[in-house]
C-alpha cells in the first residue's frame, strides 16, 4: 500500500488517514496495520497514540461525526435553516464516507463499546443542544409555541429522531421534518 501520509507524525495526521481509508474502503479497513501502512509507520507508532484498536476506532468515528456535522454556533438564522443542514450533512456524509453511519451503529451501539458510546452520546448531545438553542432563539417562532409540556428540547428530540430515520432509511429529504417544524413552531 502507498502511504496516504508518509510523515503522520501526530493524531490528527493519522485521523486524517483513517478518515481516508474509510471514505476509501469502508470500515472494514480501519484496522491498526491499514493505518499504520496508510501512514507510512509502524504499528507501534499507531499504538504510541492510539492504546487499543478500540481507541483508534472510537477517535476515528468522533473524527468523522465532527468532519459530517462541523459547524460555527449562530449559523442558522431559523430552526428550519438548521434542519435543512443537517439532512444536507446526513447526505453528504453518506457520500463522502459510503456505510458509515450503519457501520458506527452496528460497531459501537450494537456491541456496548463503552467508549464508542459515550464518543456517540456526545456528539448527538451537541447536536440537540444545538437544535435547542436554535429552537429557542428561532425569531419567526411563535411566542406560544412552547410550554412547560412541550418544550425546546422535546422538539429537538422529537427532530432529532427523524433525521435518525432519515438516515436508516437513506432518504435525505428534508420536506416533511420541515413541514412539522413550521406547523408546530411558526
Amino acid at each position: 500500500m502507498i502511504p496516504l501520509n508518509p510523515t503522520a507524525t501526530s493524531k490528527e495526521e493519522i485521523l486524517t488517514a483513517c478518515r481516508e481509508l474509510i471514505r476509501s474502503q469502508g470500515g472494514g479497513a480501519l484496522n491498526v496495520r491499514q493505518v499504520a501502512a496508510a501512514c507510512g509507520v509502524s504499528v507501534g507508532t499507531v499504538y504510541n497514540y492510539f492504546g487499543s484498536k478500540a481507541e483508534l476506532a472510537a477517535a476515528a468515528v468522533e473524527s468523522l461525526w465532527h468532519d459530517i456535522f462541523r459547524c460555527e454556533d449562530g449559523s442558522f438564522s431559523s430552526a428550519a435553516d438548521c434542519i435543512a443542514w443537517l439532512f444536507e450533512r446526513l447526505e453528504y456524509g453518506n457520500r463522502q464516507y459510503p456505510g458509515f453511519f450503519a457501520l458506527h451503529s452496528a460497531a459501537f451501539a450494537a456491541t456496548g463499546k463503552p467508549d464508542g458510546k459515550a464518543r456517540m452520546t456526545e456528539t448527538w448531545t451537541h447536536m440537540t443542544d444545538m437544535l435547542c438553542a436554535v429552537l429557542r432563539q428561532d425569531p419567526r417562532a411563535r411566542p406560544d409555541a412552547f410550554d412547560e409540556d412541550f418544550t425546546p428540547e422535546a422538539l429537538a428530540d422529537l427532530l432529532f429522531s427523524l433525521l435518525l430515520a432519515a438516515q436508516l432509511r437513506n432518504c435525505y429529504d428534508p420536506a416533511p421534518a420541515l413541514r412539522l417544524l413550521r406547523r408546530l413552531l411558526y
